[in-house]
This record gives C-alpha cells, structure tokens and sequence, in this order.
C-alpha cells in the first residue's frame, strides 16, 4: 500500500458511489493482492484515483464525471464507462446530461463509439431501473 490513509478514503468515497457490495469486493481484492505480495498494484487506482485525485478541489466529482465519461466514450471502454456513469449520477449529473455527454462525443469520436456507449448507458439504465422495483 503506498498510503493508508488515501486508500482509506478512496474505499470511502467509491463505496457510498458504488454501494457496500464493491467495499467487499475491493477489500476482498486487496487481502488477496497482499497474500501475493502484489498490493501496490492492486490498490494504486483506489489510492491515487478515488483516495487523491477525486478528492483535490479544483474540480468537482461533477466536473471529473464529465471528463471520465467523454474519455471512456473516446475510447470506447464500457466497463470503466459503467462505473463513472455511476460516479456521474452519484456526483448530481441528470440522465439527460449524460445522454448529452454522448451526444456531444458524436463530434469528437464519432458516432460508432458514442453509439456503443449509448447501448452500454441504456443497459446501466435498465439495471438501475430495476434494482428501484
């Protein structure tokens, strides 16, 4: 672990983004990388990602959903695209602004990737939809 303290709020801050299922599953994934030896690696992304990066105020969570958002749809990476929606959401952004998000992306990537993700937003959707019933 490089440091404590910014694992520690970046397990914080994601479970009350992603819910107590993926603290157990993050915590799972880190006594198993230590078991390995290989916790530096496992944990670098909660520690500098979520614990450091999300948490330094010259941007809101807001702001940094938006920049994750438009760069998972440039690279057209759904998991990660998933998720930040997921931060998005929790960060107060609308569906319909994430809609806009990938409208906009049409511009910048094209319209197949923007398309993939609007397929990948409307499954997460559907998803959380669901959960509520």
């Amino acid at each position: 672990m490089l440091n404590e303290e910014y694992y520690e709020r970046g397990i914080a801050l994601m479970g009350e983004i992603m819910g107590p299922e993926w603290i157990a599953a993050s915590r799972k994934r880190h006594d198993e990388a230590v078991a390995s030896g290989d916790a530096e690696r496992s944990d670098f992304s909660t520690e500098v990602l979520f614990g450091f990066m999300f948490n330094r105020p010259q941007l809101s969570l807001r702001d940094r959903a938006i920049v994750m958002i438009s760069n998972d749809i440039s690279e057209n990476a759904p998991n990660a695209l998933r998720s930040h929606v997921q931060v998005g959401l929790y960060a107060g952004l609308t569906r319909d602004e994430i809609r806009e998000i990938v409208f906009m992306m049409t511009q910048y990537c094209g319209h197949p990737r923007a398309r993939e993700a609007d397929i990948t937003i409307s499954a997460l959707f559907a998803e959380l939809d669901a959960k509520k019933r």
